[in-house]
């Protein structure tokens, strides 16, 4: 939300010469409501209690709610990439498939990725996430 408003600020700081950067004005109107929107979704979805999160049957992956069973997953790592930080999660190869049909794809997805900017405390996820999975795999292993 602060990025869109700091764009919608910076279209106006140079009010009256707008007309010699009428697309520059014009792009950085489009892209701070952008922003604005959809911050104002994800914090809809906070609300409504639709976000990333796990259970004892597994972590959810998407914002429609679709999960990933804890016996599905082979691996939980923390992917550093150039433009931000995420949570992956690699299911093992044998589950691909299931994965796909439950979650209506065309085609199966190899790793499930929760990017870092669309949850609100992160890094608090992400160590939680990885305290539970490993009591979770330490089960399944004695089983």
């Amino acid at each position: 939300m602060g990025m869109g408003i700091i764009f919608v600020l910076l279209c106006f700081v140079d009010i009256r010469e707008i007309t010699s950067h009428i697309f520059t004005f014009a792009f950085g109107l489009f892209f701070s409501f952008v922003f604005i929107g959809y911050s104002i979704y994800l914090w809809k979805k906070r609300n409504e209690d639709k976000g990333y999160f796990w259970d004892d049957e597994g972590v959810v992956i998407d914002l429609e709610g679709n999960k990933v069973y804890w016996d599905e997953i082979e691996e939980i790592k923390l992917v550093k990439s150039r433009v931000g930080k995420s949570t992956v999660i690699y299911p093992h190869y044998t589950n691909h498939e299931k994965i796909r049909i439950r979650r209506k794809k065309k085609m199966p997805t190899p790793a499930h990725s929760i990017e870092w900017f669309l949850i609100e405390k992160p890094k608090e996820f992400h160590k939680n996430l990885m305290k539970f999975w490993g009591a979770k795999s330490k089960l399944q292993k004695l089983r």
